[in-house]
């Protein structure tokens, strides 16, 4: 009877620490490898239990890389990293190496982020009323230790991605007689944005900036402007991580359209005329996107000198604020 508990308490064992099924895997720089369950981390030392049970102390400086090979329901992979600074990042628990942690966020996107930066690691719990469980917690180191970049960010299986934006505000033009002809007006439009490497960019930009006016002359009549003017540029653009709101910049050039509709009413006589033109101009902006939110202020003007009817205009370009939607 005794034989029969032993075979089955070295089941049990063999059950629960078989490499297949174990949490952590410590790889050491002697090239052997240690399979277990990680216990207790420390700034300068690590404690498994192997598959034998037994427990084993190993200086960080003789580890090559800890290995979070989590299944079955022992699974913890989703984490909350929480940074000195205050900011959280989520993620997929990757790599977790003497100086750094690597997590996968929900985008695709590695982030590799140096434990001098981290306060505290926390399983993302799936039930929100669920008090979150604290797997790691990082302290000052006693001697001073070379902090890395705090956020190293390189797309995991891809090395860019698309994002389409809509964006509505108001432009002021440029020419002093649009604007005592027209006042302010509103701009409108969609862009198409490539980022390469997650932080440059360019982009198809397409708007259209749209207004009327109505004015009576004693003896002359009633005359009507109708003005619109669509630009289609390109932009080359930089953006910064920094935290959770990212800034950016961008410089471009295009083609600049204007359609003009005069309409003249006097005592039943109708006369109406359009005059149109386009030119090259270039512009030059920033902003600041929040998630999907953004904000940006733009600059354009043009090469040309006169524009419209009988070249009353001597830039049709402006300063315009807009906000909107990035997907």
């Amino acid at each position: 009877m005794k034989s029969v508990y032993g075979l089955l308490l070295m089941g049990v064992i063999l059950v629960f620490f078989s490499p297949t099924l174990l949490s952590d895997t410590v790889k050491l720089t002697n090239g052997n490898v240690i399979y277990g369950h990680i216990t207790r981390e420390d700034i300068d030392k690590v404690t498994i239990v192997d598959q034998n049970g037994i427990e084993n102390i190993i200086p960080r400086n003789l580890i090559i890389f800890i290995d979070k090979q989590l299944e079955t329901t022992r699974e913890v992979q989703k984490v909350i990293i929480t940074l000195k600074s205050g900011i959280e990042v989520k993620g997929t628990l990757i790599l977790d190496d003497a100086n750094s942690v690597t997590i996968k966020d929900e985008s695709g996107i590695e982030k590799k982020i140096a434990k001098s930066n981290i306060r505290d690691i926390v399983i993302d719990l799936d039930k929100p009323d669920e008090r979150p469980i604290t797997i790691k917690s990082y302290e000052e180191p006693e001697t001073e230790i070379e902090a890395e970049t705090e956020i190293v960010t390189t797309p995991a299986e891809k090395t860019y991605n698309f994002d389409f934006g809509l964006k509505f505000g108001s432009q002021k033009p440029n020419s002093n007689a649009i604007s005592d002809k027209y006042s302010n007006g509103i701009v409108y439009g969609g862009e198409l944005i490539l980022w390469l490497k997650n932080k440059y960019g360019i982009g198809l930009n397409v708007e259209k900036f749209s207004e009327k006016s109505e004015y009576w002359f004693y003896n002359e009549g009633n005359y009507e402007y109708n003005i619109s003017i669509i630009p289609i540029t390109l932009t080359v653009y930089y953006k910064h991580y920094n935290n959770k709101i990212v800034p950016y910049i961008g410089l471009g050039i295009g083609q600049y359209f204007m359609n003009e509709d005069i309409t003249y009413k006097y005592y039943g006589y109708y006369n109406s005329e359009e005059y149109s033109d386009d030119e090259t101009g270039f512009h030059c902006l920033c902003g600041l996107q929040y998630k999907i939110l953004f904000v940006e202020v733009k600059y354009s003007t043009m090469f040309k000198s006169t524009w419209g009817a009988e070249e009353e205009y001597d830039d049709i370009g402006g300063l315009s604020i807009a906000g909107g939607l990035r997907f």
